[in-house]
């Protein structure tokens, strides 16, 4: 179950992002922090929710855990045999898929940054890779998830160039976000705890 106000942001957003055509990079770009808003405050609701239940221990005076509540409270949450099943029976988000495991293969974009200097840590990025191409389920999805979080942190910390370059990484970055966001939703409204 969720909330009125809950469903309200979750419409607002999506509508919101949907608004964006996608045509040009500034689109793109304002679709993407439209979904990335979007998505952290499903995620957060799905961790809270969890820690009610007892799966996630919060840590008292911590922040919230943030890439966990991204890459693996929600992956709990949604379950990863669910989500890759739906993923992989939508057309187009197979075709993102398989676009992200060829950009991060082919060193097209960096998904791994290495502060202050945003330097490529590509050891980290093929084990990304590994995971992506990998027949288990929870690690390829939470690979996934993780390669959306990173693609988000790079924008949020100023590490990716506003460049029409980027938009071969996120195009089918929003694509398979997206498809997240209503699973989660979808997830969300049907929990009862």
């Amino acid at each position: 179950m969720i909330t009125a106000e809950m469903e309200r942001f979750y419409r607002t957003w999506l509508d919101k992002a949907n608004s964006y055509t996608g045509r040009n990079l500034s689109d793109l770009y304002d679709k993407a922090f439209t979904l990335f808003a979007l998505y952290n405050r499903l995620y957060a609701e799905a961790t809270f929710r969890l820690a009610r239940a007892g799966t996630v221990i919060l840590q008292a005076n911590r922040g919230f855990p943030d890439k966990a509540g991204a890459t693996k409270h929600s992956l709990t949450f949604i379950g990863a045999d669910h989500l890759n099943a739906v993923l992989s029976n939508d057309p187009l988000c197979r075709q993102a898929f398989d676009e992200l495991v060829d950009l991060i293969e082919n060193e097209v974009f960096y998904i791994k940054l290495s502060m202050p200097d945003a330097s490529p840590q590509r050891d980290e990025d093929l084990e990304l890779l590994n995971k992506l191409r990998s027949r288990g389920y929870k690690q390829k999805m939470e690979a996934l998830l993780e390669v959306i979080y990173s693609v988000r942190c790079n924008m949020f910390h100023g590490s990716k160039g506003y460049e029409y370059t980027q938009t071969a990484l996120l195009r089918p970055v929003i694509i398979l976000l997206d498809k997240v966001i209503q699973i989660l939703y979808q997830e969300l409204c049907e929990y009862d705890v």
